[in-house]
């Protein structure tokens, strides 16, 4: 950069608000552990706008304190994820505590049965329940998920059981569960979500929950301390200014971002060094609205 680039006063402002927050999420993180099996509440829910690196985070803390966790999707069907967890009781032999971090969960949280099925997995009787029959899915099963169903099916149902009482659930979302005034408000308008949204609040209630809700300033300052103090960016070396580069166009256009998320930042890295003499008209075609 021909000059010397700094972040003014309202920028430095935003970014010690975004770390605030940002340390206090990171905090949250790290009591993440086989050890809250031990405890009442367990599982755990983690929502904050997306692209903030919720579950990268959270994998990241699981890796570096060596513990025994599988990451599932939660945009898919109940039945899809019921099979994904068959699998992980499975081959979890020695029934050792595991904890299952459930990437974007909203799908398996969507309707009042899936809700109804997730509760019993969190509390009670700590089991998934498919009762459905398996004729029709059988066939589109690989072969390790068949014998994963077949080792707990029972000759008394058609569906199957898969036991949770080792596994510990850490949700990551982009949206927040509800929480009591807001089903009280819905019931009182008589409103048609309001059942889904109580099922969604019982849900909230069994878990640990850790909403991160981000103004402007506060989400403009989370990423910008992801990247001058993290290692988003390590896989090319970039300078301090270079980083700033990309903040400050962040900050100056933050109302017309088609995104706003730590993904955007590495895909304007790329530009920056692929281009370096005209990345910053590259950025306002490609990420400006």
């Amino acid at each position: 950069m021909e000059t010397e680039l700094t972040l003014d006063l309202p920028q430095l402002l935003a970014l010690e608000k975004g770390m605030t927050i940002r340390n206090r999420f990171l905090q949250r993180v790290s009591n993440i552990g086989c050890n809250s099996m031990n405890t009442k509440y367990p599982h755990s829910y983690f929502y904050s706008p997306p692209g903030t690196g919720k579950t990268y985070s959270i994998i990241n803390h699981l890796e570096k304190t060596n513990q025994k966790y599988v990451v599932v999707s939660g945009n898919v069907s109940m039945y899809a994820f019921m099979v994904s967890l068959c699998v992980v009781y499975f081959l979890n032999k020695e029934r050792e505590d595991i904890i299952i971090v459930i990437d974007d969960c909203d799908e398996i949280l969507s309707t009042e049965a899936n809700c109804n099925i997730m509760k019993n997995a969190l509390v009670g009787s700590q089991t998934l329940v498919y009762e459905k029959s398996l004729s029709s899915q059988w066939q589109n099963l690989n072969e390790l998920q068949k014998a994963a169903i077949k080792s707990i099916q029972s000759d008394e149902r058609s569906g199957f059981i898969v036991p949770c009482h080792n596994m510990s659930f850490v949700f990551t979302s982009n949206f927040k569960l509800p929480i009591d005034d807001e089903v009280r408000i819905a019931r009182e308008k008589n409103q048609s979500k309001a059942t889904l949204l109580a099922h969604k609040n019982a849900i909230r209630s069994r878990c640990n929950v850790a909403d991160f809700d981000l103004r402007n300033e506060e989400h403009f300052g989370w990423i910008a301390d992801v990247v001058l103090f993290t290692d988003c960016l390590s896989n090319q070396e970039f300078i301090e200014q270079e980083k700033i580069e990309i903040i400050n166009f962040m900050w100056h256009n933050w109302e017309n971002l088609t995104e706003r998320s730590i993904r955007l930042v590495e895909k304007m890295a790329i530009i920056l060094k692929q281009y370096p003499n005209s990345f910053d008209e590259i950025w306002k075609m490609d990420f400006l609205k």
